[in-house]
């Protein structure tokens, strides 16, 4: 099953807007962290257990509603999990692939410096026209790519 949040998705209390503790509302879709949604799913599991051992031991049983408003609440956190769940893996995910994007880009302008580097000191080494005639070898051999190239070093 597969989860998508759209804006014009209507708010469900419960299900696509979770009410937390301090009375306050956050759509799921409006989390901007797996952390943050991590941080608000303990929350969420912290009154599912206190509602659970409210009915458990009866207390707040002087009032009859009491107990049907306590078991809608608690179908309501125990609903809002999944989604919420799948809101964090998605974010977790995009994290990830987020920070994987930065470390592999680090590697790839180190590997490119050091390329350049060893094409500065053969230039030194072997003058214009060894490395041109490298330069015409290397295009000879893999055509596609110097394609769109100019020129050594280009």
């Amino acid at each position: 099953m597969s989860v998508s949040f759209h804006p014009s998705t209507p708010p469900i209390r419960g299900v696509t807007t979770i009410l937390l503790q301090d009375g306050s509302e956050i759509r799921v879709d409006a989390i901007e962290t797996s952390a943050q949604g991590r941080a608000i799913l303990d929350e969420i599991d912290g009154a599912i257990l206190a509602i659970e051992d409210q009915i458990a031991h009866g207390i707040g049983s002087d009032d009859p509603s009491w107990r049907v408003r306590a078991e809608m609440a608690l179908k309501r956190k125990r609903r809002s999990r999944p989604v919420l769940q799948e809101r964090i893996g998605v974010l977790r995910r995009a994290e990830k692939a987020a920070a994987l994007g930065v470390s592999q880009a680090k590697v790839a302008t180190k590997v490119d410096a050091k390329r350049q580097a060893f094409i500065h000191a053969a230039y030194e080494l072997l003058g214009h026209e060894t490395c041109v005639e490298v330069w015409a070898l290397a295009q000879e051999k893999q055509p596609l790519l110097f394609a769109d190239a100019g020129g050594p070093g280009q």
